[in-house]
């Protein structure tokens, strides 16, 4: 019995450490994607702070931008560029592409949306509705 016991111990070492491996490069692999998300959001911040917030678009302008990789949309007057925060929607990017490349002030002043979308938002203000 003692040789059985003998003989599964490394069979059981070799699970143990293999399991560890997948949890680190599982670990690894997560922080990578979350720092090539932040990388990129500073890259889009830069990107949209030298965007000048005074620019008029009409309603055909914003109409052109109507995809989930090109979502553009107006809320209260002002154009939003939100192609780079689709992904990050609590709600998805299915409920931000709904109102892609139209006014969507009415889905915006939704009950769903706490306080503090409205400083996230600005953030994406590229100008506004002539």
């Amino acid at each position: 019995m003692r040789d059985a016991t003998l003989a599964s111990a490394p069979t059981a070492l070799l699970v143990t450490r293999t399991l560890v491996v997948a949890v680190v490069l599982y670990l690894l692999a997560r922080t990578l994607r979350d720092r090539r998300r932040r990388d990129s959001r500073d890259v889009a911040t830069r990107a949209r702070a030298a965007v000048d917030r005074a620019t008029a678009y009409s309603s055909e302008d914003v109409a052109k931008h109507a995809s989930k990789d090109d979502l553009w949309v107006i809320i209260d007057g002002k154009v939003y560029d939100l192609t780079e925060y689709a992904d990050e929607h609590p709600g998805g990017a299915d409920a931000l592409a709904r109102n892609a490349g139209r006014d969507a002030t009415t889905g915006f002043r939704g009950p769903q949306h706490p306080s503090r979308v409205f400083d996230v938002v600005d953030d994406y203000l590229i100008g506004v509705l002539a």
